[in-house]
This record gives C-alpha cells, structure tokens and sequence, in this order.
C-alpha cells in the first residue's frame, strides 16, 4: 500500500489521501455495516476529531468515479479506524459486499467537527439513523475524560435503526430511545423527548447545548426548538459530496452573513443552527 500523498489544489485546502485495506466488515441490522480500514502505515484519522468525515471509494475502475463522504466513526489506533454505514445506493452496495482484504482510497479526514464542550453546560446528543457516527464518537470521547457526561437521545424508523447501543450502555451516557413505529423505546419521533428534556432544564435553570446528525427535516425541526428555546444548537449537516475539499462546490448551504453560501465539506459539516439559511 501507499505511504500516502499531499494533494494541494488552487483552494487553500490542502489534504490527505491514503491507501487501507478492509481488516473487518460487520454487517449489523437494518442494512448497517461497520467497515474497520487498517494502513500499513499511520494515517491522519487518528487525530480526527468528533464530526470530521473521510471519502472513501473502493477498487472499482471507472464506476463510480467518486467518492463517498462518511464520518469517523472510532480512530481506533494510528493505523486503523472504523465508519458506519447503511446500504442506501450502489456505492454503499458494493461497500457491504466488499471481502476483508479489499483495498480501498481514503481521503481525509475532512471538514470542521464539533466544538469543544462549553463549560457548565450539558450536553444533549442527538442522533436520528445513521447520524449517529459523530455522537458516538463524542460519546466515547467525553466518557473517557474527566468532561461532563453527555445525554444521547438516538432515533430511528424502527428498532432495526438503533445500532451500537451497547457501547453507549457500556461508557455509561444515559441515553433515551425512540421510534418512529414503536418497536423500540418511545413511540415516535426523538424530538419529542429531547423538548421534554429542555423543558426540564429550563426549569432547573440548567444550561444546556443541543449537538445533533441526522436526516435533513429533523435537523430543521432541532434548529426550530434550539432558535425557540435560546440554547446554543450545532448541527452536523448531511449533504451530497463529490470531492470532499471543496473544488466540486456542489454541497453549498444557504447561510446568513457576509456570503450567501458556504460549503459542508470546508466550513462544515458542523453548523450553527443560527448561521443556516433554511
């Protein structure tokens, strides 16, 4: 495999791009897999911070030209990470079917991550399907240091969307559950929950933030209640990527400010709720 290679273009963005192989493919329920990619040589990933994502794209000739955009799901060592992912199209087909050994193009990590956490304030985690990658990777940060436990609140259509809930269990993060058809946790949507939460920390006078991914309507839904409620609110946003770097511009988000636009790849996928133009 390669040592890796510096890849500089006319923007400012200057990153890295890797070769790995396959070293585990667990298949989970509900068309999840979790791909562990290992490289002979240490890689950037495992100084990837909570948010940040990698494209990846397998041995596949000229189909499917481009990559595809995935968050870090566990830097688990200087040589091997892992990402979760869910069969949505032919990309992520192909990836579930891929054999340990496979090798595969990595570029990243990319994009900005989550903030540090704000002092006195409690976090509120809140992941919907397969958003959950960024959350659990803080989760598993912020319980092993000194930080304040975080609370995840984790929804999904049907109990077959929950995935990696025993890791959650096992570092210790109070998490609440729901489900759009009940079969898991709270019957419906997880916004439901999380605003009961709110209105109880509002009546504590316990500040709080609101750090969320997920699919794009409950991320507006999550910018409506953090705007309403006054809590700091910052949401990984989910859009199209064909480079990941910014030459592409093909992922832009409508923002306030001095520019009508900015990219989810570059500035983002991290967001103030604020500074989104929906």
């Amino acid at each position: 495999m390669d040592d890796g290679r510096r890849i500089a273009y006319d923007s400012p963005v200057v990153t890295t791009q890797f070769q790995v192989e396959i070293a585990a493919n667990r298949r989970l329920t509900g068309g999840y897999f979790v791909l562990e990619l290992a490289s002979e040589r240490a890689n950037p990933v495992a100084d990837a911070t909570p948010g940040q994502f990698v494209m990846l794209r397998g041995d596949w000739g000229r189909d499917l030209l481009n990559g595809r955009a995935f968050s870090v799901l566990e830097p688990i060592d200087r040589h091997r990470f892992s990402v979760l992912l869910k069969v949505f199209g032919r990309g992520t087909a192909l990836m579930q079917d891929m054999p340990v050994g496979a090798p595969m193009t990595v570029t990243g990590p990319l994009g900005q991550g989550f903030p540090a956490p704000t002092e006195g304030r409690t976090q509120l985690l809140v992941a919907g399907g397969v958003g959950l990658p960024p959350l659990h990777f803080l989760a598993r940060t912020l319980a092993a240091t000194k930080a304040p436990t975080p609370e995840m609140f984790y929804g999904g259509r049907t109990a077959d969307d929950l995935v990696l809930t025993d890791d959650l269990e096992r570092w210790g993060i109070p998490t609440v559950l729901a489900t759009e058809d009940g079969s898991r946790g709270v019957h419906g949507r997880v916004t439901a929950p999380l605003l009961a939460r709110i209105e109880l920390a509002q009546a504590r006078a316990e500040p709080v933030e609101l750090l969320a991914c997920g699919p794009t309507p409950m991320l507006r839904a999550l910018r409506e209640i953090g705007l309403a409620h006054e809590i700091p609110t910052y949401l990984c946003l989910e859009e199209m990527m064909a480079c990941g770097f910014g030459v592409c511009l093909g992922c832009a988000v409508p923002v306030y400010g001095d520019k009508p636009y900015k990219y989810c790849c570059t500035d983002g996928p991290v967001f103030e709720a604020a500074q989104v133009r929906w």
